[in-house]
């Protein structure tokens, strides 16, 4: 390696990213040693030992999960070079992805008191209460330091925001994406986005608090943010599961007016539910939209909706659906037929059924 190095001297190749090759190169085996050895010297080779080559080295060896190595080396090699605000924002990552939460805090000090409070050092405050918020009584924690960073006039970012929500959605922790939701919205004045309003959505939709998640998807639109086919599938399907069925109703045809259709087994779920609350009129409707977006596997919820109209005393209805769907290719089973003939037969409209079984034994 040093050969290459040597030779791309010689023609004045050598760069800073020449060196974070061989520091990334090095650490990876498990020889910071080596790396800082190299850092040392970096002059020789025409390269300066700046700040940025300090940061390059530090990021190298945190990548690769040895964290407190770069804290030990920024320690000694602060009295020759400053740190900056990115010196501190990397050693923050490290703790973040090693979920070291004293050291997080021992670091977090120490940024403050080598370069103080800064509102740019946004990646910074979001690594650090990342790595909090996972700790013991990690929510208390975060928003106790993000009044702080708010008194200072700093702010953490939606990077934060985001991945917090992404945790909790994933542990089914409630309480904890609410509180940290008030106070980014409320004290941060951050402007969630439609991925994070779906978060909330999804959460709270697998806890059933379902009004909740409506609510919240009433709410988009004057933050800013609209619902899209996430929002509305994810809501959709739980209505469905815990028989919001009023609601559901509703939020079919708002679904259907944005032209954000339902996936085909929720519409399935919907009309059989729907059947069997003794709403077949909604079902048909769900049935419709069937038939005009999805073109396959119809045949099970096509014959569950005309016995379901036959049962609700709807026969011309299932008549009628039962022609469409032979006529659209859909299958209609023989055991459909006869439950139709027993009925036709018992209102004397057997001409009706000779009829039907026509076109059936046409298609």
């Amino acid at each position: 390696m040093w050969d290459a190095v040597k030779s791309m001297k010689n023609e004045g190749l050598v760069s800073l990213a020449t060196f974070g090759s061989v520091f990334s190169s090095y650490v990876s085996f498990d020889k910071v040693k080596e790396a800082v050895l190299t850092f040392e010297v970096m002059d020789q080779y025409g390269c300066v030992r700046d700040i940025v080559a300090l940061n390059t080295l530090i990021s190298a060896i945190c990548r690769e999960g040895k964290t407190i190595d770069g804290l030990e080396f920024l320690s000694v090699a602060k009295s020759r070079i400053r740190p900056d605000l990115d010196s501190y924002a990397i050693l923050l990552e490290g703790w973040e992805k090693e979920g070291n939460v004293s050291l997080a805090k021992t670091t977090f000090d120490e940024m403050v008191a080598e370069v103080g409070w800064d509102p740019a050092n946004v990646p910074a405050y979001d690594s650090f209460l990342s790595t909090l918020i996972k700790g013991k009584d990690g929510v208390n924690e975060a928003l106790k330091y993000i009044d702080i960073l708010l008194q200072r006039k700093c702010y953490p970012g939606i990077k934060f925001f985001r991945d917090v929500l992404e945790d909790f959605q994933k542990v089914g922790n409630v309480r904890g994406a609410e509180l940290i939701w008030k106070a980014m919205v409320e004290k941060v004045g951050i402007r969630p986005d439609t991925e994070m309003y779906n978060l909330m959505i999804e959460l709270y939709c697998s806890k059933n608090y379902t009004d909740t998640a409506k609510k919240m998807l009433d709410e988009m639109v004057f933050t800013g943010a609209f619902p899209d086919m996430q929002s509305y599938k994810v809501l959709f399907h739980f209505l469905i599961k815990n028989r919001k069925l009023k609601d559901a109703s509703v939020l079919f045809n708002e679904m259907v007016k944005n032209e954000f259709f339902p996936i085909k087994t929720d519409c399935i779920a919907a009309v059989k539910i729907f059947l069997d609350i003794g709403d077949p009129y909604v079902a048909v409707k769900v049935w419709k939209f069937m038939i005009e977006n999805y073109d396959s596997d119809l045949d099970e919820t096509g014959n569950l909706l005309i016995n379901g109209l036959r049962d609700a005393n709807m026969l011309p209805e299932a008549v009628k659906y039962a022609e469409d769907m032979i006529e659209r290719g859909i299958k209609v089973t023989s055991a459909t037929l006869s439950r139709l003939k027993h009925s036709l037969s018992r209102e004397k409209k057997d001409g009706v059924y000779e009829e039907l079984l026509r076109k059936w034994k046409s298609s």
